[in-house]
């Protein structure tokens, strides 16, 4: 077989007699020598890029002084990944673990009510009108007329 890409050499070196077809074996002709060598190279281009479609496999330390970037899927310990979550350094061994980013769901809601609990709402624009931050307490924005409340709230009403 023609090994054509990293992945197809052999760890025994004996048997790696070719490299694309280019005779490497002993007592192989001279001229095919610096063929074999360019192609390696190739090979290895091929591989470093990503274009051979070979992965990578270590089973000793990666360390990087530059920056990571994953543009695919990242997988720690067999466990994927997913939107929401970030590798979190947990226990004694800081082992890493995928940690949900608590950031909370956000309920199914309608155009006539939304309640929204915490914050600040200035410089909101509701229908074209900017509701500011003259409200000290409560601002409401809604279709119906203004009800309850206390000084100091805001009901904005829209139809």
């Amino acid at each position: 077989m023609a090994k054509t890409k990293v992945s197809q050499w052999d760890s025994v070196a004996a048997n790696n007699t070719d490299i694309n077809s280019i005779n490497i074996n002993e007592g192989c002709p001279p001229s095919t020598i610096n063929n074999a060598i360019r192609e390696t190279m190739a090979q290895i281009k091929d591989w470093q890029d990503g274009s051979s479609g070979d992965g990578w496999t270590s089973t000793g330390t990666i360390t990087a002084a530059g920056t990571l970037a994953v543009t695919g899927n990242l997988t720690f310990d067999g466990a994927a990944g997913t939107a929401g979550t970030y590798l979190k350094s947990t226990g004694s061994g800081n082992t890493p673990e995928w940690s949900d980013l608590g950031l909370g769901t956000m309920s199914t809601q309608n155009n006539t009510s939304v309640n929204i609990d915490g914050g600040t709402i200035d410089g909101t624009t509701v229908n074209g009108h900017t509701v500011g931050s003259n409200a000290t307490n409560n601002k409401t924005v809604s279709t119906s007329n203004p009800s309850g409340g206390s000084d100091g709230d805001i009901w904005y009403k829209y139809i």
